[in-house]
């Protein structure tokens, strides 16, 4: 008779306990694992959210401020004193009104208008349009008449034929439309001198190294009021009257200039602009 062996369940009682084990490591690490992956892009979804919430503002703010390149040139534009000058007050009204900020910097005028010509949505002001610079800058509107006549403190200059017979030393600011039309009249360039605008014209009259300072009636009047004078100026005649402008760059945005130009002229039409120019004994 065959003897009957009873299975043994130690195996199965063993391989019972150790699957449900693995199973439940598995799963263990399978969760450790989601879980992991989740803060992750969570994480990165956060740094995402937070980059853009910091670079939305500081876009929106660099696209809503516009370079305006300046000089001084009283009654025009002054960067010293309470007050901003008659085109550079309107020329920032605008820009204002157009719903941006103007930052206004004030260099040399020859580096100012090659940086504006040059660059790309800068504007620039007080320009006078000249047939020269016609085609380099984007001209958003006239802001005032300018007339310039020629000043003296000896005999009067009322031409620039008499200047030019009676071989007259004028003096201009450098860069200036004075200069520049001066140069394509054809007067004698031995006899122009040019300085940085808006610094030594008066000293250079007033010391006999001149015989006439060639410039605008209104600039050459206040710059002899502000720094009180005591000698007789003389003004001749006018020799032209041209105008002031707002300008942009050569490379400017369509959608700025028009909106630009837009806000010039309500300013005009709602009689703020006359109101400016005005106080300032200048006229449009």
């Amino acid at each position: 008779m065959r003897a009957t062996v009873a299975p043994s369940h130690t195996k199965e009682r063993g391989e019972g306990l150790t699957v449900p084990r693995q199973r439940r490591t598995l799963s263990l690490m399978t969760k450790v694992r989601s879980n992991t992956t989740s803060f992750v892009y969570a994480m990165l979804a956060l740094c995402i959210f937070a980059l853009v919430q910091i670079a939305t503002p500081l876009a929106h703010a660099d696209r809503s401020v516009v370079e305006l390149m300046a000089v001084q040139t009283p009654p025009m534009a002054m960067a010293d004193g309470e007050e901003r000058g008659a085109v550079l007050e309107l020329a920032t009204a605008a820009v204002e009104r157009a719903g941006l900020r103007p930052k206004v910097t004030f260099i040399p005028w020859r580096r100012a208008q090659e940086m504006v010509s040059g660059g790309k949505d800068l504007l620039i002001t007080p320009l006078t349009w000249l047939p020269s610079r016609a085609d380099k800058f984007t001209w958003i509107g006239p802001i005032c008449r300018m007339e310039r006549s020629i000043a003296s403190i000896k005999d009067r200059i009322d031409s620039l034929d008499q200047a030019k017979r009676e071989r007259r030393i004028l003096v201009v600011g450098a860069g200036s439309a004075q200069e520049i039309q001066l140069r394509d009249w054809g007067y004698p360039p031995e006899l122009i001198v040019a300085t940085p605008l808006g610094t030594r014209e008066v000293d250079m009259l007033t010391s006999g190294r001149v015989d006439g300072w060639y410039s605008g009636t209104a600039q050459i009047r206040w710059r002899w009021n502000r720094d009180g004078r005591k000698e007789r100026l003389i003004i001749g005649n006018a020799i032209i009257v041209d105008q002031i402008h707002l300008a942009c760059s050569r490379d400017c945005d369509p959608t700025l200039a028009a909106t630009l130009r837009g806000a010039l002229q309500s300013l005009r039409d709602d009689g703020t602009a006359d109101r400016i120019l005005a106080r300032y004994d200048l006229y449009y």
